[in-house]
């Protein structure tokens, strides 16, 4: 099968793309804070470049254009226990169409096959049904309710704490 998308590690030039698409309300309707201080974003997204604790990808087209369409990252959750965590946004017009699961299946692989992580966490508004597909497609178990964690949308909701291991990501890959 071919790639419909790649990833590409995110540089300087890729800066104010990121910024944007962090401070953009419409990517994160089910998120509780967005950051509003455009400048400190872009101070935090360049800072993180060349992290070791922080990995972030622009999502882009497999196709001549490489059009991006969103960005997935990945980091350290909790280091002493080989624990990182994954998060992901994707472009409306890009939704439903499997390119989240694909970015983050191949950000599962980084994880586990080359950052050699024990654990990946990721959490989600519990209202937020298409980001809990693609973690419950990808093999991560629901293991908790973080209880009314979140205020949105003026009321208090739940946040679910999804896992995967690394002997269960590679015993399905059977690697």
């Amino acid at each position: 099968m071919n790639a419909r998308i790649t990833l590409s590690p995110v540089t300087p030039d890729d800066i104010d793309f990121i910024t944007d698409l962090e401070m953009s309300v419409s990517l994160w309707p089910f998120e509780d804070m967005i950051p509003t201080d455009k400048e400190a974003v872009r101070k935090t997204v360049a800072e993180r470049i060349y992290s070791d604790w922080h990995k972030q990808f622009v999502i882009r087209l497999a196709s001549p254009e490489a059009t991006p369409v969103g960005e997935v990252h990945i980091h350290w959750y909790v280091k002493e226990r080989e624990s990182w965590e994954l998060g992901y946004s994707l472009f409306p017009e890009y939704r439903g169409q499997g390119y989240c699961t694909e970015a983050a299946q191949l950000a599962l692989k980084l994880a586990f096959e080359e950052w050699k992580a024990h654990r990946v966490v990721a959490m989600c508004n519990e209202y937020n049904t298409s980001s809990i597909k693609v973690l419950e497609r990808l093999g991560l178990t629901r293991e908790g309710v973080f209880r009314e964690e979140i205020y949105w949308n003026n009321q208090w909701v739940d946040q679910y704490f999804y896992a995967i291991l690394d002997r269960e990501y590679l015993g399905r890959k059977g690697i």
